[in-house]
Parts: C-alpha cells; sequence; structure tokens
C-alpha cells in the first residue's frame, strides 16, 4: 500500500459539511464588511483552511490574498497561517521543495510570536514534506520535534495527528504497537470532539488491519472512514480512502477497484486536487496499459498530457515544474516493462513531445519577456536623461536669471542712491530741486517696486502652478495706464508715447501679465529711441487674433540681436548703458505670452528703428 501522511492545519475545522459550508458563506458575506484589517487577514486565512479540505484553489486563492496584507500590516501571525496554508496547497500539487519553503517560513514566524500550537503543527507538515520525499533521517527528526513539543500542550487535539503520522513508519512501528497507538490516538480525538481526526483514525486503523493481512476486515473500516468523510464534507480525505480502497481491491477485484479510482478521480478533478488526479490517472493508465487496453489507455494518456499542459500554466505560482519528474517516471516505467508494445512507444513518445513543445513555449515566452525588459530598461534610461537634462537647463536658467536680476535692479537702487546723496549736501540745491528730485526718487522707487512685484509675482506663479482665467479689458486704457507708469522717463528724454488703439478694442488676457508686457515693452522702446522721438502703439485685428505693436524710432537692431532676444541663455552685450537690464524682461514677456496662448516677436531694420509685436487670440 502506499504511505499515507496527514498535512496538519493551522485552525481547529468545523465538525461536519453542514457547518463548514454555513461558516464559509458567513465569512464570504462579511469579508466586505470587515474594517479591520487584521480581522480581515484571519478572515481571508480561515477560508483558505476551510477550502483546503474540498477545493485547493480555493485555499490558495484566499492564502495569497491574505499574505500580502498580513506583509503590509507586519502581522506576524497573519503571515504565518497563510504560509502554512500555501504549503499544504503545495504539498497537495506534490511540490514539496516549494512545500518546505512555506512551512519553514511560517516555523520561524510561529516561533516568533510564540504559538506553540501551531509550531507543533509546522514541524509535523515539514516532516511530512520530507517523508514524502522518502528522506527518513529528517523525518524522524521533525517528528520527534514535534511529538516532544505537543506532548506538553494540555489542550490541544494535535498530538493525535503526530501520532497517526508515526504509524506510518512501519520500521519503528509494529502492527501490534500500531494498534495500541490508534487507540490513543482516536481516545484524544473523542476528548476534543475531533471529527477530523476521528476519520482519520479510522482510516489509518483500515491500513494497519491491511498491513497485519486482515484484509476483509480492513476493507470495511476503510469503508466506514469513508462514510464518515462523506458526512463531514472532507473532499480530500474521500479521494484517499476512495484511493485506499482501488489499492486495496488492485489484484484481487480488478473491477472494484477501477471503479474507486475512477470516483476519486472524478472528486479530485471537481475540486481541483491536481496532484492527486494526476496520480489517479497514471494508475489508471498504468492499469490499462498492463491490460494491453490500447483504447483505454491511449485516453488516460490523453488526460496525462492535458493534465500536464494545465500544470504548466500554474508554474509561476510555485516555482518548479512538479509534474516534470512524474511523467518522465512514467516513460521509463512503461518502456521497461514493454518495449516490444508499439502503441505504448507511441503514446510515450507523444507524450515526450508535447513536453518539449511545452517547454520550448516557455523559453520562447521567457525570451520575450527579457527583450520586453531590455526595451523598458532602454526607455526609462532615455526618460532619465532627458530629466537629467531637463533639470540642467532648469538650473542654467534660475543661475543666469538670477545674475540678471541682480544686475537690473542694482542700477536703479545706485540712482535713487545717488539722488539721495545730493540730498544730503545742505544748500546745493533750491527748494524747487529738492522737490523735483524727492519726486523723481518716489516715481523711480515706485516703478521699481512695481516691476519687483511683478517679477516677484512670475516666480511665484513658476513655482506654485498657475490657472488662466482670462478677463476682458479695453486695450487702449492698459497702454495709457502703461505709459502713465513711464512718465519719468519719457519726461526725461522728451518723447512722447502715442497710443492708437480704439476704444472698441477688448482684448483677453491676465491684467497683471499683460501690464508687466505692456510697460516693459514701452519702456525699452523709451531707452533705444532717441531724445524728442515717438514711440507709437497700435493694435489690429487679424484671423484669430489681435496684434499689438510698440514701434520706436531708434537705430534698429541686426538679425543676430532679434534671435537672441527673448532667449535667457544668450550671451548679452550691450552698445549703451541704455540697454541694460531689458534681458530678462523680454524673456518673462514671452513666458507670460505663452502662458495666455500669445506669442512675441521683434522687426526691425537698421537705421530705421524697432516694432516689438505680440498677439494674444480673440474670445469667439
Amino acid at each position: 500500500m502506499r504511505q499515507r501522511l496527514l498535512l496538519l492545519i493551522s485552525i481547529a475545522v468545523p465538525f461536519c459539511l453542514k457547518a463548514q459550508l454555513k461558516e464559509i458563506r458567513a465569512i464570504e458575506q462579511q469579508l466586505s464588511t470587515i474594517q479591520d484589517s487584521v480581522i480581515y487577514v484571519d478572515a481571508l486565512n480561515r477560508l483558505g483552511m476551510l477550502y483546503h479540505l474540498n477545493n485547493i484553489d480555493s485555499c490558495f486563492y484566499f492564502s495569497r490574498k491574505a499574505l500580502p496584507v498580513a506583509e503590509r500590516l507586519n502581522y506576524d501571525k497573519g503571515r504565518a497561517d497563510a504560509l502554512n496554508n500555501l504549503g499544504i496547497v503545495s504539498m497537495l500539487k506534490h511540490n514539496t521543495g516549494v512545500a518546505l519553503k512555506y512551512f519553514n517560513s511560517a516555523l520561524t514566524l510561529y516561533r516568533m510570536v510564540g504559538d506553540t500550537s501551531n509550531e507543533c503543527q509546522a514541524l509535523m507538515n515539514i516532516a511530512i514534506s520530507f517523508a514524502t520525499d522518502n528522506k527518513m533521517a529528517e523525518y524522524r527528526q521533525y517528528i520527534t520535534s514535534s511529538y516532544q513539543l505537543a506532548s506538553r500542550l494540555k489542550k490541544d487535539s494535535i498530538l493525535t495527528y503526530i501520532i497517526l503520522n508515526n504509524i506510518n513508519d512501519t520500521s519503528l512501528v509494529k502492527p501490534d504497537s500500531a494498534f495500541a497507538l490508534l487507540r490513543r490516538a482516536k481516545s484524544i480525538a473523542l476528548k476534543y470532539k475531533d471529527e477530523r481526526g476521528l476519520i482519520a483514525a479510522t482510516e489509518f486503523t483500515g491500513e494497519v488491519l491491511a498491513r497485519a493481512g486482515h484484509a476483509g476486515e480492513a476493507l470495511d473500516t476503510l469503508k466506514t472512514a469513508l462514510q464518515m468523510a462523506e458526512a463531514f464534507g472532507d473532499e480530500y480525505e474521500r479521494i484517499s480512502l476512495l484511493e485506499d480502497l482501488g489499492d486495496n481491491y488492485a489484484g484481487v477485484h480488478d473491477t472494484d477497484a477501477i471503479g474507486f479510482y475512477m470516483q476519486a478521480l472524478a472528486i479530485a478533478t471537481k475540486s481541483n486536487y491536481r496532484g492527486l488526479q494526476l496520480e489517479l490517472t497514471q494508475k489508471l493508465y498504468d492499469y490499462y496499459a498492463s491490460k494491453k487496453d490500447a483504447v483505454h489507455s491511449a485516453d488516460y494518456a490523453a488526460m496525462l498530457i492535458a493534465e500536464y499542459k494545465d500544470y504548466q500554466q500554474q508554474l509561476h505560482q510555485f516555482g518548479v515544474d512538479y509534474m516534470d519528474y512524474a511523467i518522465k517516471t512514467s516513460e521509463l516505467q512503461n518502456l521497461k516493462s514493454d518495449r516490444n508494445r508499439n502503441i505504448s512507444i507511441i503514446i510515450m513518445l507523444s507524450v515526450l513531445s508535447a513536453i518539449i513543445i511545452v517547454l520550448l513555449l516557455f523559453v520562447l515566452r521567457g525570451q520575450r519577456a527579457r527583450k520586453k525588459y531590455v526595451e523598458l530598461l532602454q526607455q526609462r534610461n532615455e526618460q532619465a536623461g532627458n530629466r537629467y537634462a531637463e533639470l540642467q537647463s532648469k538650473n542654467e536658467f534660475n543661475n543666469r536669471l538670477i545674475s540678471i536680476l541682480a544686475h537690473d535692479f542694482r542700477q536703479p537702487l545706485a540712482a535713487v542712491k545717488g539722488m539721495m546723496s545730493l540730498l544730503k549736501e545742505p544748500g546745493s540745491l533750491s527748494e524747487q530741486e529738492i522737490s523735483l528730485l524727492v519726486n523723481k526718487i518716489e516715481t523711480s522707487s515706485d516703478t521699481s517696486l512695481e516691476i519687483f512685484d511683478n517679477i516677484l509675482h512670475w516666480i511665484k506663479k513658476q513655482v506654485s502652478g498657475f490657472i488662466y482665467e482670462p478677463a476682458s479689458m479695453q486695450l487702449n486704457e492698459l497702454v495709457d495706464e502703461a505709459a502713465k507708469s513711464l512718465q519719468y522717463i519719457t519726461d526725461k528724454f522728451n518723447i512722447t508715447v502715442i497710443n492708437n488703439i480704439t476704444d472698441a478694442t477688448i482684448i483677453q488676457a491676465d491684467k497683471e501679465m499683460l501690464q508687466f508686457v505692456n510697460r516693459n515693452l514701452i519702456h525699452n522702446a523709451v531707452k533705444f529711441s532717441p531724445a524728442n522721438a515717438s514711440i507709437t502703439v497700435s493694435a489690429l485685428k487679424k484671423g484669430n487674433e489681435i496684434i499689438v505693436s510698440v514701434k520706436d524710432e531708434g537705430k534698429g537692431m541686426s538679425k543676430e540681436k532679434i534671435d537672441s532676444l527673448f532667449n535667457i541663455f544668450s550671451k548679452r552685450q550691450y552698445a549703451s548703458d541704455k540697454e541694460k537690464g531689458s534681458g530678462v524682461a523680454l524673456v518673462i514677456c514671452k513666458d507670460f505670452l505663452e502662458r495666455m496662448q500669445g506669442r512675441i516677436w521683434a522687426e526691425s531694420e537698421q537705421g530705421k528703428g524697432s516694432t516689438f509685436l505680440y498677439s494674444l487670440p480673440l474670445n469667439d
């Protein structure tokens, strides 16, 4: 008979199928209303535990859902329960390597939180994993540790399972000793009303009877255990018991054996116990192959291939292809036992070909994934490079801006200081001159402060974001207001500002930004115009925009000079002191107009003056 091992779960199981289903439905209905994250993790783990008896995929789903939440909360008990459930899933899918990793991680966490009962269970499950791989020395080490720890527990039925799993070690436990241990296991299960423990003890009793040569009594006992498992709703135990019955009938009543195998396979398929499904399919295939039944053996070989493909799709969940070993072992056994049967050889070669094709597909898929990763990495590097260049440009802009601002504000402040020094000399100025000088100081200070406030306003919009909300305004009034703010300088050079814009010209813009533009264009025109000259401000509608022009009577500019006007990074050379201070203002003008969906440019011819123009869209 096959070795029977009983996995342990981390939480007690309800007593009957009806209670299980009722609890499952109740927890599923409450999940969406649970506010406490720790309680939510415990509920998910409880669902995973309950489902492991009848639907292993649901156990995997809820345990995988609980694990990241527990990790995010740093909830060690929740993490341990989820890992233990996942270890059970891996074991039931015949992947002991991954199961050992899960169980060891769970064991460490149970020890950290001082959960002795679940520490016993983790040790037990690790022992079972080693026994499954026939590593009996390691099995005995962990089973002994689990037994010693469980013996110190006052209220726990875990000892039932440890005793039952020890019975499997036939090198240590003889039939007479096994019956005594079974009686003790049953008494513990009855004491704690552990229905699942009673089912397992009954099943193990049947197996021990079979080993002792009491075939009839063994079959009756196994059938009793099967009825108990059906009432309890333990699908996994039902499959195991049906397989045990098939093993006992095999070679004696083959028809009955095949019937039990087929019932077990149907339940394993329905409940997604894919490891057991493969095991039973293999037995059915081996049986029909030994009987030289080509039709049935071909059917079950096809089922093996289909199940193998299904396993390939789940490799990302468990990390190991635990089907490859079973299929290859089946191939070797059948090739050795029946080398002269051509149909068997064809079937085995077909299976092998299918495996190779699937593996090749996975290799190609991996290559495509690596190619996508390399492309994504290159894209990220390009983005990082562009971002670095952008940051460098912004840093250079800021350094240039600070340098220009320091230069442009130094001049008017120096002029004010000079005028103030004249006032300090007693008797050097008449009252009329003093009054005129004070007025100039006041006007210059007001203008400097206003420009300074505008620049601060621009910097604030650069830093904190800007939402453009245009308002309707009369353009000619805005131009008059801007020209008036510069009256101190126009009077000084006897320059006339001619406003040709009609009262009917309405413009949509942000007033502060637009006035900054108007003041600076008029101010620049004044600086570049000779004394007694005129500056003409005009506007015209063209297409879907309005174009405003400020024309002076200065010396004009070269094309190279025009190209550098609105670029903060251009190296500036000034022909006279009057030209200084206009660099940053034009850059800010350009920025403001672009924020208002407008544009700015200049037209000039040396010796014939310059015209600065800007446009803004018309509002329908």
